[in-house]
């Protein structure tokens, strides 16, 4: 009777461990298995024998994870008792499965001398935690990027319109007292004003309709070289600063795009340029073909940035302006808009600058196929 129970005792047993969610594993002091339970198969899809015999941590951790692996293995040499290491463990099937581990250390213990390890796959609830984490992150950018659009329309947008409105007051109430000359500053300023303003109302739209997922990319086979050519002569405010743009481009360069996102860019890039250059100075455009890529650069001479600023750029939730050269006001909107659109083109957007000497802005979008290309 005694030996009747003992082996129902064993089969029930070894039916709990094939049909555990939890995996048992027993290793050598070498970190080599002896024993893997055959729920194995359910959790990492190898069979047991596949998993005998085998360097554990060297052939199935991820190699992010082998180093804090074999530190926990070796503090468990020590006698210590480990409790919830999680890594990456190879699954059969090429990817990788998380596990969470409890270990102690029988080696010393004559009934089992090994090293003994429950295994818990806890992949899922890795994947919930990701995804809660990429949740949060969005979510703070959005509420960093709604404080940004009403901190632009609370101020940035009232001033423009207080210029607008002062100057045409004033011309309205002394406009038979205003000299031809002081009527053309006034002018120039109402117009300047109001063209800022209404870049900065698109770039307010533009940046609301990315953040809410409404801008869809669109290609098209475009003249880049063209593009770029007719934004130069759009370019009024450069004029008030007789600041010359020169484009040196002269074979046409075809690309296929979106035409409304890479104007956007440039024409924010350009902007930026002329409010940090000095009067009477020039800002050089170039366009550089790869091999995969062209990479535009809107290159100033003017006053450029220190190291520390510039890792303040192409991010929603730094609020970093500075006054450009003639005290021009920013909001940093244009640039945050430049990165969204170029990394939606699929490229990727840079500085290169140098307090006093200026500034190159720099962005690469994937080139059209030379056997496409037109002369």
């Amino acid at each position: 009777m005694v030996t009747n129970n003992f082996f129902l005792q064993e089969e029930t047993l070894t039916h709990l461990i094939k049909n555990s969610f939890d995996m048992i594993v027993l290793l050598n002091s070498e970190g080599i298995q002896h024993y893997v339970s055959q729920s194995c198969e359910k959790i990492l899809g190898f069979r047991q024998d596949e998993l005998i015999n085998i360097q554990v941590i060297k052939d199935m951790i991820h190699p992010d994870d082998q180093e804090f692996v074999k530190a926990e293995f070796l503090a468990i040499l020590k006698n210590k008792t480990t409790e919830g290491v999680q890594y990456r463990h190879k699954h059969k099937n090429g990817s990788w499965v998380y596990l969470e581990t409890n270990g102690s250390n029988q080696l010393d213990n004559p009934a089992i001398k090994s090293i003994v390890l429950n295994v818990r796959d806890i992949t899922e609830r890795k994947i919930t935690e990701q995804t809660h984490l990429d949740i949060t992150k969005k979510l703070k950018e959005l509420n960093a990027a709604k404080d940004k659009l009403f901190s632009i329309i609370g101020h940035d947008l009232r001033s423009p319109f207080n210029s607008i409105i002062g100057f045409s007051e004033l011309l309205l109430d002394n406009y038979k007292n205003i000299s031809n000359d002081e009527l053309e500053q006034y002018l120039t300023i109402i117009n300047t004003s109001s063209k800022s303003t209404l870049l900065l109302i698109d770039n307010l739209l533009k940046w609301a309709q990315s953040q809410t997922g409404k801008i869809i990319y669109k290609p098209e086979k475009i003249n880049l070289s063209s593009t770029i050519r007719d934004l130069i002569e759009t370019c009024a405010n450069a004029k008030v600063k007789n600041i010359s743009i020169n484009y040196s481009q002269t074979q046409d360069l075809f690309v296929v795009t979106d035409i409304n996102l890479i104007t956007a860019v440039i024409r924010n890039l350009i902007c930026n340029a002329i409010k940090f250059s000095h009067i009477n100075k020039e800002i050089e455009i170039y366009t550089l073909k790869h091999s995969n890529t062209i990479e535009i650069i809107i290159s100033d001479h003017g006053i450029g940035m220190s190291e520390h600023n510039k890792n303040k750029l192409f991010k929603p939730d730094s609020n970093f302006t500075t006054l450009g050269t003639n005290s021009e006001k920013g909001t940093g909107l244009g640039l945050l808009i430049c990165k969204d659109f170029v990394q939606k083109l699929g490229g990727k957007i840079w500085v290169e600058s140098e307090e006093g000497k200026g500034s190159d802005f720099k962005f690469t979008i994937p080139l059209l196929s030379d056997t496409n290309q037109e002369n």
